[in-house]
């Protein structure tokens, strides 16, 4: 194994915060883990079981252009009143922890570009694809949260369809990053690949299913293809939280969250960063 993963390494995120006081706390990656999977996982299955318990009659049995849908869409769902609310607040409140997660990541990727693949096209292409695809896909996830289908039902599915395809190019990208880098460390390194090509082989197989069901729904009329349809979308959305999910362990023991509360800028002991403040209201995110 080269120096930058090895089994003791440590990567410190610090994020430094100036005011009128001096101290610091940590955040455990479990503590991370947990605000970044709780909150769209309860969305969901909230929103689902919600909708199937109290309000049934309202999302499902009901007459459509081909027939009765006996069960509802996450896109019906999320439309209704209650279960928007669970679905908004809940899905909305976890994207700063996938940030701060891909941040992470993303530093560390750049970490082993500098060391070993600093001559690789692919390995830098897929590094920004990494990024790029991520941050879209938080985007669309918004943007499907937001505007249901009450408000622009063409728009809404424009973005569940890119959220899908945003979603399938950051599990390659992540999938092949982690191969070649995060896959050598121990004890979790094996692990974290192979759920993570799981469940992107999952999602892989899932998709043109669900494409098709519906197609087949809306030009065929084939009276079930829409009850595939919802069930592959269900299944889909779990996957996604899945697959993410496994990014626990990339960071467990490796990633130490330290937010300090400093009243001086001459304490800190790079002089770089220091000079680089403009003003005490300044957030940085420093990757040591």
């Amino acid at each position: 194994l080269y120096p930058l993963f090895k089994p003791y390494k440590i990567i410190s995120i610090s994020i430094i915060i100036f005011l009128n006081e001096s101290s610091s706390f940590r955040i455990s990656p479990f503590l991370i883990f947990i605000l970044g999977i709780t909150p769209p996982l309860s969305g969901s299955i909230l929103s689902i079981c919600t909708a199937l318990i109290f309000h049934n009659d309202a999302i499902s049995n009901y007459n459509w252009q081909c027939g009765r849908a006996r069960l509802p869409s996450l896109s019906r769902i999320i439309n209704l009143p209650v279960e928007r609310v669970f679905w908004q607040i809940l899905i909305l409140a976890h994207i700063p922890i996938r940030i701060l997660e891909m941040t992470a990541q993303y530093s560390r990727y750049e970490r082993a570009q500098n060391v070993k693949y600093s001559d690789s096209l692919v390995f830098r292409l897929f590094r920004q694809v990494y990024i790029v695809s991520g941050v879209l896909e938080l985007l669309f996830l918004t943007g499907l949260s937001i505007i249901g289908e009450r408000e622009n039902t063409q728009l809404h599915v424009i973005f569940f369809y890119l959220f899908g395809i945003s979603g399938i190019v950051f599990m390659i990208a992540n999938t092949y990053l982690h191969r070649q880098t995060l896959y050598h460390t121990s004890p979790n390194g094996v692990l974290s690949f192979r759920l993570k090509v799981l469940f992107m082989v999952l999602y892989l197989i899932i998709s043109p299913i669900m494409v098709t069901a519906f197609y087949m729904y809306w030009k065929k009329c084939l009276k079930m293809g829409y009850e595939v349809f919802a069930l592959c979308e269900y299944l889909e959305v779990l996957i996604n939280i899945m697959f993410h999910s496994t990014c626990y362990l990339d960071i467990k023991d490796r990633v130490v969250l330290i937010i300090r509360y400093v009243d001086k800028i001459d304490i800190l002991k790079d002089a770089d960063l220091a000079g680089s403040l403009k003003s005490k209201e300044k957030i940085i995110l420093a990757i040591n």
